[in-house]
């Protein structure tokens, strides 16, 4: 499906799917910058939002190296 909001077959809106869609890249963004500072805190709550908005290959990757086996459960 392209970027469009509306489908023009049913006339569904997407707008709401595509913002959250947009915000969780903006949060996985912002996880790797700060794993790239060495900011394994704000990484992790960045990581965190990220993948509760979708989760992502990347994302996955990330939870596996940022967050401890034991703290998994915090989800």
């Amino acid at each position: 499906m392209s970027e469009q909001s509306v489908c023009p077959r049913c006339a569904c809106d997407f707008t709401l799917a595509l913002g959250a869609q947009a915000a969780a890249r903006r949060h996985l963004g912002s996880a790797l910058h700060a794993l790239a500072q060495g900011e394994q805190t704000s990484a992790r709550q960045s990581l965190l939002k990220s993948q509760s908005l979708q989760r992502s290959t990347l994302g996955n990757y990330l939870e596996r190296l940022i967050i401890p086996a034991d703290s998994a459960t915090d989800f």
